[in-house]
């Protein structure tokens, strides 16, 4: 899968409300909520504050899907309080990630990464 975060400003966001139709899926051994089309198509992944990847075709814009990794053991317990007693497939989690994306993107700067990659190795050495 091909990740990049310079798409993030390219990203179509009148296809936001696409992801009301697409189709989701949990893998309980990786603990990945995926979200796409029922025919996935080709994109390339975009880093959504450390939340999420957004699916997005590099020519066009257009969200192609949503990858959650780490969804219980990160994201679920960072939106607890909006996903308490949902469960992994239900639309609710459809509709927040429509409002995170739809909200004002954040500009990723290298401090951030370094700030990222700190609470990160702190939680693993600990």
């Amino acid at each position: 899968m091909e990740r990049t975060s310079n798409l993030r400003n390219k990203i179509d966001n009148t296809t936001v409300l696409d992801i009301r139709t697409f189709v989701s899926e949990y893998d309980k051994e990786t603990d990945t909520l995926i979200i796409q089309p029922e025919t996935p198509i080709p994109a390339v992944s975009v880093d959504w504050d450390g939340d999420f990847w957004v699916r997005v075709n590099p020519a066009s814009g257009e969200i192609l899907g949503i990858v959650i990794e780490d969804y219980k053991a990160f994201f679920a317990k960072k939106y607890h309080l909006i996903l308490r007693g949902h469960g992994v497939t239900d639309p609710i989690i459809k509709d927040l990630i429509i409002a995170l994306v739809a909200s004002v993107p954040k500009p990723f700067a290298k401090k951030d990464f370094v700030a990222n990659l700190k609470k990160v190795s702190q939680r693993v050495l600990t």
